[in-house]
């Protein structure tokens, strides 16, 4: 990675109907040799907690991106495990302290599981209040990590 992106671009992307997932699997992926197509697909359905309002779609992504840079590929690669989970405990506890959970629901206020709260996210503009921010810092985070 080499550069961090602009709000400007995330609105470009969030436009276009990504989400915050794929905006980051797929910046970051791009730069490790993992082609966009593949990035967005495979990034679609972590959204939003994994549409259940869990683990953050930024999160999970960046934990995909990590092991994409430092995962176990060949058997019995204790150090690469062990490798990957320092930088994924890392990455979490950046993160976390940033914002203070890594939780999507915690992290808008709202459950995205919820009918009644997704009108209140849009009706708010949560995603450009929270989400876009949340994208940019876990993109700056990331290159803090991997360069």
């Amino acid at each position: 990675m080499d550069k961090d992106l602009s709000l400007d671009e995330i609105d470009e992307l969030y436009s276009q109907g990504y989400t915050c997932t794929q905006i980051v699997l797929a910046q970051a992926g791009e730069k490790m040799g993992l082609d966009r197509s593949t990035a967005l697909k495979m990034a679609c359905p972590f959204a939003c907690g994994m549409f259940h309002g869990e683990t953050c779609g930024c999160v999970a992504a960046a934990l995909m991106v990590l092991g994409l840079k430092y995962g176990q590929d060949q058997p019995y690669d204790l150090a690469s495990r062990r490798l990957v989970l320092q930088k994924k405990t890392e990455f979490e506890n950046k993160f976390k302290e940033a914002h203070g959970s890594l939780i999507c629901r915690d992290l808008l206020g709202l459950d995205v599981h919820k009918p009644s709260d997704m009108g209140k996210i849009a009706e708010e503009g949560l995603q450009e209040k929270v989400c876009y921010e949340l994208i940019w810092d876990t993109n700056r985070i990331l290159n803090e990590m991997i360069g």
